[in-house]
């Protein structure tokens, strides 16, 4: 369950991250947000590594936690990756 908590802030955290770039928000939404909104976004994104961070630390102690916390951050920054590479298929799907 600890390992749940520290994946989802993790995926969220970066996803956040992406839609903070003026790039990346034109490919998925197709507009680009008002500054204020990605500063947002980019501040809410850092938050949600943090959260991770903190789960990870309290759940399994501050050694093992930090291990924990770099594979999950690893593995949701490949899912993004992952996400934005195949982003024409993921936005067909849902049009």
């Amino acid at each position: 369950m600890t390992h749940l908590v520290i994946a989802m802030p993790a995926l969220a955290g970066f996803a956040l991250l992406l839609l903070a770039m003026a790039r990346h928000q034109q490919d998925w939404l197709k507009r680009k947000l008002a500054p204020r909104t990605s500063r947002v976004l980019r501040w809410s994104g850092f938050a949600a590594l943090a959260l991770a961070f903190g789960a990870a630390g309290l759940g399994h102690g501050w050694a093992y936690g930090t291990v924990a916390w770099c594979g999950w951050l690893s593995f949701a920054a490949m899912l993004v990756l992952a996400a934005q590479t195949n982003r024409e298929r993921i936005l067909r799907l849902f049009a």
